[in-house]
């Protein structure tokens, strides 16, 4: 009968090596940035929205309703393009 040698941690070691740890923080980054550029696109767009609602007085905010829309429409269509075209590389 052979014995197994156990390792005095429970915790398996990672051994992972730079290269391998650096292309896992750049995909994190990309990703984010996909994020990060949504978000602005569509803080942009909202923010039009309500200077063009403040100057023409409207009772309702349609500009900024429409404009919010067109601006997740733009940021998705922005992040997905960047993302099928990262995924191809």
């Amino acid at each position: 009968m052979e014995k197994k040698e156990q390792s005095s941690s429970p915790i398996p070691e990672k051994k992972a090596s730079n290269s391998e740890d650096k292309a896992e923080r750049s995909a994190y980054a990309k990703f984010i940035g996909m994020g990060v550029q949504m978000l602005i696109i569509i803080l942009i767009f909202t923010w039009a929205g309500k200077k063009l609602d403040e100057r023409s007085a409207n009772e309702k905010p349609i500009y900024t309703a429409i404009l919010s829309l067109l601006g997740v429409i733009v940021g998705l269509y922005t992040v997905l393009k960047d993302f099928i075209q990262k995924t191809d590389d």
